[in-house]
Parts: C-alpha cells; structure tokens; sequence
C-alpha cells in the first residue's frame, strides 16, 4: 500500500521500492537502523528503469493528492467526477515531474529517489529526526572540538614568530576582551665583526690565525648565550651546553696553534686566552 511506501529509487540499472512492513524484520543499508524495511528489485536497462521510476513517483504523488482531496470533500462523487479529475490531475502531473527530473540537481542521470525528486511523502518520522538531530549535534561537538585544537595550535605558532621576530603576529586569536600576550624576543645568535678586530700581521699565515681566533670568539660567545637560554626542556639545555664546551674547546686549540707559530718564529706567545675563555665552572657541560 502507497502508506507503507518507504522510498522510491533507481540506481544505474535498477529499480527498487522500499516500504515498510512491521510484519517482517529485515536488515537495511538505510540510515537511522529502521526495522521492518522489505526492499523490493527489478533489474532493466538504464532508460527504462529511469522511465518506470519517473512513472511511480507520479503514481505516488497522485495517490497523495487524491488522499487530500478526499478529505477536503465531504460527500461522495459521482464516476464522471472522478474521470474529470484524472484528466486535471494526472496528466499536469507526469509533465510537471518529467520536467522537474531535469531541475532538480539531485537527481543524476544515473541515480534518483523519491526523497530527491522533492514528493510529499519525504518526511519521516518523529523518531527519525530525534536520531538524525542526535547525530548532528554529535558532528557538531566533534567540530567545535577540532576547532579549538586548531586555534590552540595557531596560537603556538603565533607565538613562536612573536619570539623570533618580537613582534605578534595580527593572526594571534583573540577572545572578547582579551589582550594578546606580552612575549619577550628569544637572543639571537647573529653577530658582526668589527674591522678594527682583526689583526694586522705582516705574516699572512700569522693573521689567519688570528683571524680565525677572532671568530671563533665570536661563535663561542654566541653558543654562550643560547645555553644559558632561560625555559630550555632538559635535552635542549644539555645539547646547547655541549655546544658551548665545543666552541671553548677549539678556541683553546686555535690559541694553541697561534702560539706554536709565534715561538717558531721566534715571537713571544699570547696570552689571549686568559681573556678570551671562560671560567672552569662554564666550560663543563
């Protein structure tokens, strides 16, 4: 009967009806896990299936207006009256529908049913829209959620530019009211040489020594600075130290080698490194 009539479709080359029989239990592919859904199959080629499928959403949608005009007229109506109506109503009908097939963007060349085809008889049931709102609401939670984590992850990255550049950045989400975070600029490592620094020697292998003690200083002082970084994790803050203890380490190995060149000339050694490294305490990492 068209009040059991569940759903109307066609997929490629078939054609089904899906209604609903509380006298039978079946498992369906449908959403919402309706019990009692008995699916009924013909198989055809393409045109002809879309064909009967066009020809059993207007037989639907007759049904569904004569079931409002039967209770809109009270009193009985004659044959004749019936006919007439057949006329008025039915044929408009399958015109309206055929042209509706080719307007309604839901409705594919391969693919249709009567919720697409936009039929009276698309509601479904109080149960039916408590589930799906459920299920709407559950998607909207688990949305809401991956925002959050997606803004709390903007804000990391906002803040790491805001160390690097000292500057936050205008993409810092803020909430109503609230001011954005207050973030001091990580020390730097970039240094520039002085040219008043480097040594004038005569002796060419003498002044790139020197040259590279100069430097050297430079790299350590640098390597100073980033270990003694406040708010390290501990593997960071250890690997910064190693760091520092290396540029000590060849800095010494460069005074070495300057002063083994200076007494094979026969200059007199330096003393830069007295100045130049740090304390014992410092150097261990």
């Amino acid at each position: 009967q068209w009040k059991q009539l569940e759903n109307l479709y066609f997929r490629e080359k078939k054609f089904a009806v899906e209604v609903h029989d509380p006298r039978r239990i079946s498992v369906s592919r449908r959403t919402f896990g309706q019990s009692g859904l008995v699916v009924q199959t013909w198989y055809a080629n393409t045109s002809l299936i879309k064909s009967i499928w066009v020809m059993a959403i207007s037989q639907h949608q007759f049904y569904l207006d004569r079931k409002q005009s039967k209770a809109k007229i009270p009193s009985a109506r004659s044959l004749d009256d019936i006919a007439m109506d057949l006329t008025e109503m039915g044929t408009p009908k399958v015109s309206k529908l055929v042209t509706l097939e080719a307007k309604n963007q839901l409705i594919m060349a391969s693919n249709g049913s009567l919720i697409s085809s936009g039929s009276q008889d698309s509601e479904v049931s109080e149960e039916q829209k408590k589930e799906k709102i459920m299920e709407l609401k559950k998607k909207e939670k688990l949305l809401q959620e991956k925002l959050l984590q997606k803004v709390e992850e903007l804000k990391k990255i906002c803040l790491r530019e805001a160390e690097l550049t000292g500057k936050m950045p205008k993409e810092y989400p803020l909430s109503a009211g609230e001011e954005p975070p207050q973030v001091r600029r990580r020390v730097g490592t970039a240094f520039k040489l002085d040219d008043n620094l480097l040594p004038s020697e005569e002796d060419p292998a003498l002044q790139d020594l020197e040259s590279n003690f100069i430097i050297q200083q430079k790299l350590m002082e640098a390597a100073k600075k980033l270990a003694s970084e406040p708010d390290l994790c501990k593997n960071v803050k250890k690997k910064r130290k190693q760091e520092y203890a290396d540029a000590v380490k060849k800095l010494q190995e460069i005074e070495n080698s300057i002063n083994e060149y200076r007494i094979k000339c026969g200059k007199k050694p330096t003393q830069k490194s007295t100045l130049a490294l740090p304390g014992k305490h410092e150097n261990s990492p």
